[in-house]
């Protein structure tokens, strides 16, 4: 019995929401991080533009105010360096509620499976279990390592980056704003067709380990019966297909 994906999506999403509800002050504190490293990160191209201004003006009168491009340049690498600073705690207290929250994962699974009947194992093979305690988890952990940090930091610089467009030029940020569209739909598209494939990576991924276990759990058996090249023959059958869906 192979492990398939949630009956409902809502109701899978409910409960990994219930296991992060005891780090939402954490995440609120990041959140905050990347809000203000955000700010600095757009003030930081119109400052550009002042410091672009005056030495032009400079170039023209003959004389280029140092000072003023000292203020600006000292300015420029304060709030770069405070946003890197910023940006750094963000993803610290991301990868650290993450990993937390794969260990509570993997100590609820390991306590589950004590609890479960030995019928479950009978119809199930070995390795489809290890899969959903490692594999299973560490998709579950790079996922969110990955994609709970780039969503907070996308998402303030992406409202932070519209509302200096606008304030600078309307028609620009019309135009870039329907390039972003349509990469979001064309990036949809590519995610909703990418994603049979996934699950049958995941799919084959634990066929793959369960056979391996259970052939070398029993390897003395297969010897005795003769049964290696049998055993060779379904490895490669499972890995082609892994190979396939990767």
């Amino acid at each position: 019995m192979m492990a398939g994906k949630p009956k409902s999506f809502k109701t899978a999403w409910k409960k990994m929401l219930a296991y992060m509800r005891q780090y939402i002050p954490a995440l609120i504190v990041a959140s905050i991080l990347v809000i203000i490293g955000t700010v600095f990160t757009v003030i930081g191209p119109d400052r550009l533009s002042d410091l672009a201004d005056l030495i032009a003006e400079g170039m023209f009168t003959g004389t280029i105010d140092l000072d003023g491009v000292a203020a600006i340049g000292t300015f420029l690498v304060i709030i770069y360096l405070l946003s890197a600073v910023l940006t750094y705690g963000q993803g610290f207290i991301v990868a650290t509620i993450v990993q937390r929250l794969s260990k509570r994962l993997r100590t609820d699974i390991s306590k589950k499976i004590n609890r479960l009947p030995l019928r479950y194992f009978d119809r199930t093979s070995y390795g489809d279990v290890l899969s959903r305690v490692t594999n299973d988890v560490d998709t579950i952990s790079m996922s969110m390592n990955q994609s709970v940090g780039m969503l907070m930091s996308s998402a303030a610089l992406l409202i932070g980056s519209l509302v200096m467009m606008l304030y600078t030029d309307l028609i620009m940020t019309a135009a870039a704003v329907g390039s972003a569209v349509a990469g979001f739909m064309l990036m949809a598209l590519i995610m909703v067709k990418s994603q049979k494939y996934f699950e049958r990576q995941q799919k084959h991924l634990g066929r793959l380990n369960g056979h391996v276990e259970e052939m070398y759990s029993g390897h003395v058996i297969v010897r005795a019966y003769n049964g290696e090249k049998a055993a060779q023959k379904e490895f490669d059958s499972i890995n082609d297909e892994l190979f396939d869906s990767a």
